[in-house]
């Protein structure tokens, strides 16, 4: 299992927009609520054309605590979440569906870790 992405919750869109565009390059998109973190170009399925390259998505950030953190593609979420358990971790966000593309879930590390599962749609 890879890691494909990444999420950063930001307190505000249009400082943090102009910090990674200035220091980094990457290009902001908003999409559906949120933005798209463009590291490197991606094709029309949003899968990035540089070999071992991801892209991310930034957020609003809900609360103080919130950490930026990656996401693993996983076969199955429902697999994933009882692996997790059964290794000592914790769930921190019920699998959820995401339509057309897939469903993910958010789980908890033995060290307080929190990471994203994402289960792509067949």
């Amino acid at each position: 299992m890879k890691v494909i992405m990444f999420e950063l919750p930001v307190t505000n869109v249009k400082r943090a927009s102009a910090f990674y565009k200035k220091a980094f390059g990457w290009q902001i998109n908003p999409w559906n609520g949120s933005y798209g973190v463009i590291t490197v170009p991606e094709d029309k399925n949003w899968v990035p054309k540089v070999k071992g390259a991801i892209n991310g998505e930034m957020y609003r950030r809900g609360s103080k605590n919130e950490k930026p953190m990656v996401v693993v593609s996983v076969p199955s979420v429902d697999r994933a979440l009882a692996a997790v358990k059964r290794a000592g971790g914790k769930v921190v966000l019920e699998k959820e569906d995401y339509g057309e593309w897939g469903w993910y879930a958010r789980v908890k590390d033995t060290e307080g870790n929190v990471f994203g599962l994402w289960e792509e749609m067949k």
